[in-house]
């Protein structure tokens, strides 16, 4: 607790307060739980678990507060009660957890890191060069072969676009060869499906 008490004083250098710091400060300890608007993976990481489970645990002991600062732009804050003794336990705890290990959870930070990564389908920003995503296992082959299954290709002077990738792409000698094989396939399906809808045809190729 006198840690805490400690912590506190020198906690809020830079901070903007729109509440009378001093009171606030004799009755909520500050905790070296934060998120700041440039958070890293595993400083968001950490404090969506930490603080969830806080908040969850002890409702009554532990806030959040948010502050401008001149260095961070602005930065939230868990705090807890200096009069609710279960909570500081709790919070220490979780310090004394980060100091041995220095992750709170390693699913949520993988989940986290993924998402920072990539911020949608056709972006990747990880340092992995065997990443999985879509972006980096994306294949405009795979991608003509479906527009042209699907009859959904987009073909101007001999070029097809791939929605994936946004661009527009020659067509190749083998994917003409495709575009035909599909066309011819399509033919005879509808020529039997008209003999067969005629009663002329037993079954259908």
């Amino acid at each position: 607790m006198e840690e805490l008490a400690e912590f506190t004083e020198n906690a809020h250098e830079g901070a903007s307060f729109n509440f009378d710091r001093d009171s606030f400060s004799r009755l909520w300890y500050a905790t070296p739980f934060m998120y700041t608007r440039d958070a890293d993976p595993l400083e968001e990481s950490n404090w969506t678990v930490i603080s969830n489970d806080l908040l969850k645990t002890h409702p009554e002991g532990v806030e959040t507060h948010s502050f401008g600062h001149w260095g961070f732009g602005w930065y939230e804050r868990l705090y807890v009660r200096a009069d609710d003794a279960l909570a500081i336990r709790s919070v220490q705890s979780w310090a004394d957890s980060l100091a041995s290990y220095g992750v709170a959870n390693d699913e949520h930070l993988s989940e986290v890191e993924w998402n920072q990564n990539h911020p949608s389908e056709k972006e990747c920003y990880s340092s992995d060069p065997d990443c999985r995503c879509d972006f980096m296992t994306h294949s405009c082959g795979d991608e003509f072969r479906a527009a042209v299954d699907t009859g959904n290709l987009h073909i101007v002077d001999e070029e097809w676009y791939c929605d994936f990738c946004s661009e527009w792409n020659p067509i190749t000698n083998t994917q003409h060869r495709y575009m035909n094989t599909v066309a011819a396939r399509a033919e005879i399906q509808a020529e039997c499906a008209a003999l067969e809808a005629a009663g002329q045809l037993a079954f259908a190729i």
